[in-house]
This record gives structure tokens, sequence and C-alpha cells, in this order.
């Protein structure tokens, strides 16, 4: 039986980001903070760390723990639960989805 895994995904039009929160407790975590980039536009701030895995133990402990206000300005952070060690993360438009190597349709050459 394949080990299960957690993955940090975002579920809405506009992009992946992290709230301040969010990125507080990362570098609780000890995940450096350096590596956040900060987006200010008007009213909304967000972040972003590009060198964390989707996968990583404390971002999906960061989400599960702040819900919705570990997002970042336009982001809906959800988590997918998938079978097995690899996945792929899907985007169109900043809204993602989470695929696994059983999602995918392959042409056989026979």
């Amino acid at each position: 039986m394949a080990k299960k895994h957690k993955v940090v995904y975002n579920a809405c039009y506009g992009g992946f980001s992290l709230s301040k929160a969010a990125i507080e407790m990362l570098a609780e975590m000890g995940v450096e903070e350096a590596k956040a980039e900060f987006n200010k536009t008007g009213l909304w701030e967000s972040y972003r760390i590009y060198d964390l895995p989707r996968h990583d133990k404390r971002l999906v402990k960061v989400v599960e723990k702040l819900g919705e206000k570990a997002g970042g300005a336009f982001a809906d952070l959800k988590i997918a639960k998938i079978n097995g060690n690899k996945y792929r993360i899907d985007e169109y438009d900043g809204a993602e989805s989470v695929i696994e190597p059983e999602d995918q349709e392959w042409v056989e050459i026979k």
C-alpha cells in the first residue's frame, strides 16, 4: 500500500500566496523568512516562498492550523491527500489542482 501524503494548493483564481501570519508561523518553525517575497498591491499583501515544496510538513501544518487565514490576498489554500510519492501541480490563471500519475491518460504505442 502506498504511503499517503498531503500537498498544499491554491483552489481559486489569483495564485498561490501566503498571509503574513503564515509566513511568521513558518519562520518560527525554522523556514527562512528571507526566502519570502513580499508583494503589496493597494491594500492587499501576500507572500510567496519559492523554495518550499508544497508537500513540506511545516507548510501543511500551517495551512491546517490557520485554515482560510493561511492564504494571501487572492489565495484559497487547500490540502490534497495523495497516494504515493509523485504529484504535480496543474495551474490555470492561478487556480491549481494536484495531479497524480494515475490521473494522467497516456497514449500507448503498440
